[in-house]
């Protein structure tokens, strides 16, 4: 196996263009933004709502990886397939906080935002424990497919983001390319059902 030390610079440049790339726009991250552009858009629910999206979209699923990672039990991506299960649920968790919230206060603009959320985390959740399904193209592909839904088509320009985040998780070799492709379609299948049941009513 060769060393880190013996790679040619261009390569080893391009490693830490992958990582940053994943660390940018990691699932957590990038649902907050989501969750800030759709609040944005309606202003529902004024500055506690916004806070309460992000705080269940990013901080409470973010937090326990980074606390387990700090303490070594994981690297930040969570690439053992094994331990992913425990943030799935963690994170399944915080979305029921968000949407006991929003129901709680009437905001239905968010609902099919969590429900989506949630549908494709618990499916994910059962295939990761067989197969490492890509996390990241799915947290790409979900939040921008409810965006695109609940907005409108000219946020669609954001589904150009699985492109960098594709090539950074085989660059690598965090997953396969049926992985990657697998995430991507899974969750935007999810979002288009669940929105479409949830929207119309």
């Amino acid at each position: 196996m060769i060393g880190s030390s013996t790679l040619p610079p261009l390569v080893l440049d391009m490693e830490k263009l992958a990582t940053a790339v994943s660390l940018i726009l990691a699932p957590q991250l990038y649902g907050g933004f989501i969750a800030y552009v759709l609040w944005v858009h309606y202003r529902a629910g004024g500055h506690e709502a916004l806070l309460v999206l992000l705080l269940t979209q990013t901080i409470l699923p973010l937090l326990p990886i980074l606390i387990d990672t700090a303490r070594g039990k994981i690297d930040i991506f969570v690439t053992e397939r094994k331990k992913r299960w425990k943030y799935y649920i963690l994170t399944l968790l915080s979305y029921v906080v968000g949407l006991v919230y929003i129901v709680d206060k009437g905001l239905w603009i968010y609902f099919p935002f969590y429900a989506s959320y949630m549908a494709i985390a618990a499916v994910m959740a059962l295939i990761t424990l067989k197969w490492k399904i890509s996390v990241h193209t799915a947290g790409i592909a979900g939040p921008t497919t409810a965006l695109v839904y609940l907005v409108g088509l000219e946020k669609a320009y954001l589904y150009l983001l699985l492109i960098p985040v594709a090539w950074a998780r085989y660059r690598l070799k965090a997953h396969t390319v049926s992985q990657l492709v697998a995430g991507a379609l899974l969750a935007t299948v999810l979002t288009v059902v669940i929105c479409g049941a949830t929207v119309s009513q």
